[in-house]
């Protein structure tokens, strides 16, 4: 077994899992929402529609409040 460290392991799962895209800051702000209310990545579909749908439903300003 390969020794490596902390870092360098959530570096690679990150990139592993990184979204399609890549982290933008709207990713970043989405995956942040989902950990705070205890979900995780494989709660969410590979489309990203369940974590679009999840950050309208989070924001307040979203057309879901209007």
């Amino acid at each position: 077994m390969t020794k490596t460290t902390l870092r360098k392991l959530v570096k690679k799962v990150n990139k592993e899992n990184a979204p399609p895209e890549g982290w933008t800051e709207e990713a970043k702000a989405g995956a942040s929402q989902a950990a705070a209310i205890g979900l995780s990545l494989s709660d969410l579909d590979d489309s990203g529609d369940m974590a679009a749908e999840l950050a309208d439903i989070m924001n307040p300003n979203s057309d879901l409040y209007k």
